[in-house]
């Protein structure tokens, strides 16, 4: 998934510096996330509209404006997903999360020894799963949990780190 660098993610990169694939985790995970705001909100409309039934009082169709409270719960965790951004370019990959403070990890593509990958059978049927990157600087690993694609993201890591080397070859 190619994409143009937008937002943040248009500040962070260098001179000629391009994005090659970009990637979030997995929609199930948001789902995951939303699923218990969202019957929260639903439990709390049906005992409301029970208690109606029982009291006839003003009072309880307030308890509608109580399952409103779980919108921006459920905004928020959008907002949060959206933010978290997985980007391999043709220097570095990097991982971007936040929504006003904002965390950019990069390891350079010169510094990646290896790379493993972890899917699990849902994972595989689903499409998603967990890339490690192993690197020589001190912090050794940055971990990319549930990405949506992790197959394709690998081989965009793989493919800049050779174009990158073979470039770096002819201009020594």
């Amino acid at each position: 998934m190619p994409a143009k660098a937008h937002g943040y993610l248009a500040k962070v990169l260098a001179h000629d510096e391009e994005v090659l694939f970009t990637a979030r985790q997995h929609a199930l995970f948001l789902w995951g996330r939303i699923i218990g705001a969202v019957l929260l909100a639903l439990v709390i409309i049906v005992a409301v509209l029970v208690l109606q039934t029982i009291f006839v009082s003003p009072l309880v169709s307030l308890g509608l404006l109580l399952a409103l409270v779980v919108l921006p719960t459920i905004w928020w965790r959008v907002l949060s997903w959206r933010n978290h951004l997985y980007v391999v370019t043709t220097r570095r990959v990097m991982q971007l999360s936040g929504v006003f403070t904002k965390v950019v990890i990069d390891s350079l593509l010169e510094k990646v020894n290896d790379l493993k990958t972890d899917q699990s059978l849902l994972g595989r049927v689903f499409g998603y799963g967990d890339i490690e990157i192993l690197t020589a600087s001190e912090a050794g690993i940055n971990q990319f949990r549930a990405i949506a694609h992790p197959l394709e993201f690998k081989r965009a890591i793989l493919d800049a780190k050779e174009r990158l080397e073979r470039g770096g070859a002819h201009q020594g």
